[in-house]
C-alpha cells in the first residue's frame, strides 16, 4: 500500500489509468 501512495503524489492521471484497467 505504501506504492500506492506514492503513485498518488506523483501523479493523479496515473490513477485515472489504473481505474479504467
Amino acid at each position: 500500500m505504501k506504492i500506492r501512495a506514492s503513485v498518488r503524489k506523483i501523479c493523479t492521471k496515473c490513477r485515472l489509468i489504473r481505474r479504467r484497467g
